[in-house]
């Protein structure tokens, strides 16, 4: 009996555990395909029907070992591969000042429904809760859209 079936199985191993680190899947399936040699060897050279089956076994439990033991490496943060270890926020183009909400302005524009307002000296840019504002009406902030503030008239 050769070691060619454990140089496969070992290599076979390596890949497996790499492909939870690298991305792409190619590591995993040339892990797998190299498991399915060294498999293939081992019978090829082994006489014995019990010691291939333990063989199998063993391969089994040692992959289902090898998959447990680098998802708690993820898990636990001990992994350096190549996904961030920090939390990150979502990316946000741009927001709304929310202390604008319940202040009263001038449209600049007509809102038809989007356009431009005024609040305390300052432009913004605004859209209509519901149909269209005259410029020059009174208008109340409600919410925000973005960068959009979203404004009622307000009737004199």
């Amino acid at each position: 009996m050769t070691w060619t079936p454990f140089l496969f199985l070992g290599l076979g191993f390596l890949l497996i555990f790499l492909e939870f680190f690298l991305p792409g899947g190619i590591m995993g399936i040339a892990g797998a395909i190299f498991l399915i040699v060294s498999v293939v060897l081992f019978t090829m050279q082994s006489s014995s029907l019990v010691a291939t089956v333990l063989y199998i076994l063993g391969v089994v439990f040692l992959v289902l070992m090898l998959i447990r033991y680098a998802l708690w490496r993820i898990r636990t943060g001990r992994a350096k591969g190549i996904f961030l270890s920090t939390v990150q926020e979502g990316y946000v183009a741009s927001s709304f000042d929310k202390e604008l909400i319940g202040k009263k302005g001038e449209a600049l524009s007509d809102l038809k429904p989007s356009g431009h307002i005024v609040i305390e000296k300052k432009r913004y840019q605004a859209v209509a809760k519901v149909g269209y504002v005259v410029k020059g009406s009174k208008i109340e902030v409600i919410g925000g859209d973005g960068a959009h503030l979203i404004v009622k008239k307000i009737e004199d």
